[in-house]
């Protein structure tokens, strides 16, 4: 009974430190950000921030919900290199990738407050996922947290790599057809994703879509 107080104490101490250390990051950002440091340079805080908040949430969450926090932490730095990526363009080419990298950003988050114990990461998990079997969120096998991050990752690079209307309908195509479906539909499904895209945004909005490094180099060529 003896060292049950003091283990409380320290895992208090560990969440309000760091939630402190947290915010001094932030701070640090927005500092940075308004001497203007350039994007290289902030890349120092949002490092410090990544390690400060996952340390500082592992207490916060049961230990069989560790692989799903790692895993949501994994994904939130590749949105965070997406967005650093991103920022090396200028004009409208940059503008639709950073709403994608900062639309991960934040779903990342509320994903890590969402395995929480606490009163917020309950509120949050029934706000956005009160339907789902809790089972099947607080025992998602390593396997599976593999290949969804894989695949994420993969998705990714690959529009970095060769742009939106490129790489969307094959991506949807290939999901599709490691997800049980023929080979015709997910054909038919990667061209749908390519119509619905090039007809929204570069007819409907006239917003020119990223082209990707490959293109773009091939251009300059």
């Amino acid at each position: 009974m003896s060292g049950e107080p003091g283990s409380r104490a320290t895992l208090s101490n560990t969440v309000i430190i760091g939630s402190l250390a947290f915010f001094a990051c932030c701070f640090m950002l927005v500092y940075l950000s308004y001497v203007g440091v350039g994007r290289h340079g902030l890349m120092t805080p949002v490092a410090l921030a990544w390690i400060i908040g996952l340390i500082t949430m592992r207490p916060l969450v049961d230990r069989d919900k560790h692989t799903a926090l790692y895993f949501a932490f994994g994904v939130l730095a590749l949105m965070i290199f997406f967005i650093h990526q991103t920022y090396g363009y200028t004009g409208q080419v940059r503008n639709f990738p950073l709403i994608i990298g900062y639309t991960g950003v934040v779903i990342c988050t509320l994903d890590v407050l969402s395995l929480s114990d606490r009163t917020f990461g309950r509120a949050i998990t029934q706000f956005f996922g009160s339907h789902l079997d809790e089972n099947e969120m607080s025992a998602r096998s390593v396997k599976r947290e593999f290949i969804a991050f894989a695949a994420m990752a993969g998705c990714v690079l690959g529009i970095w790599l060769f742009g939106f209307l490129a790489f969307s309908p094959l991506f949807v195509g290939l999901w599709m057809l490691v997800g049980g479906k023929t080979l015709k539909h997910s054909i038919y499904g990667g061209m749908f994703t390519l119509l619905f895209i090039y007809l929204m945004f570069e007819m409907a909005f006239k917003y020119e879509l990223y082209r990707g490094v490959v293109f773009i180099w091939l251009f300059d060529l």
